[in-house]
C-alpha cells in the first residue's frame, strides 16, 4: 500500500469525509458545524492517505502543536470496503515515523465502545491518557 502525503483537492477530502459520516456512531452528521469541521481540517491539518488506483482507502488528519512539540489526530478512517486489512496500522505508522523526530506524543479521542479500535490504538502503542466520559483521549509517547 502506497501512503501519500500529496494535498488532496477539498472535493476529494470533503468527498471521502463525507461518504465516511455514518461508518462513525453517533454519525458525524450529529455535529453542530460539519461542512465548517470539514474545512478546518482541511485549511489547517495535514493529511496522511491510502489509495487504491483512484479510490481513498484510508485518511488521516493530523495538527501539529509546535508550542508543545505534539500531534492532535481529530480524523481517522479506512473506507468500510477495506476495513481489516491494516489500512489504519499502517497509516498511524506512517505519520508516527515521519513526525517521531519533531513530538514528543501524539494524542487522539476514541470512544469507549469503539472495542476494535481502543484495541487497535492500544496494539500500536497508545495508552488511555484520560477518561472523557464517553471517550478516552489516547496517547503515544515518543522516545528519543
Amino acid at each position: 500500500m502506497l501512503i501519500s502525503t500529496t494535498p488532496l483537492s477539498f472535493t476529494e477530502f470533503s468527498d471521502f469525509v463525507i461518504a465516511s459520516v455514518d461508518w462513525f456512531i453517533p454519525s458525524l452528521h450529529e455535529l453542530s458545524d460539519l461542512n465548517g469541521w470539514i474545512l478546518k481540517m482541511y485549511l489547517n491539518g495535514s493529511m496522511f492517505y491510502s489509495k487504491s488506483e483512484s479510490e481513498i482507502t484510508g485518511l488521516v488528519v493530523t495538527y501539529y502543536n509546535t508550542s508543545k512539540n505534539f500531534v492532535y489526530i481529530p480524523y481517522i478512517c479506512v473506507h468500510l470496503d477495506y476495513q481489516g486489512h491494516g489500512i489504519a496500522s499502517q497509516l498511524i505508522d506512517y505519520v508516527v515515523s515521519q513526525l517521531a523526530s519533531h513530538v514528543y506524543g501524539i494524542y487522539l479521542e476514541v470512544r469507549k465502545g469503539n472495542k476494535g479500535a481502543v484495541r487497535l490504538y492500544k496494539k500500536l502503542g497508545f495508552c488511555e491518557f484520560e477518561d472523557r466520559g464517553v471517550k478516552y483521549l489516547m496517547k503515544k509517547e515518543i522516545q528519543k
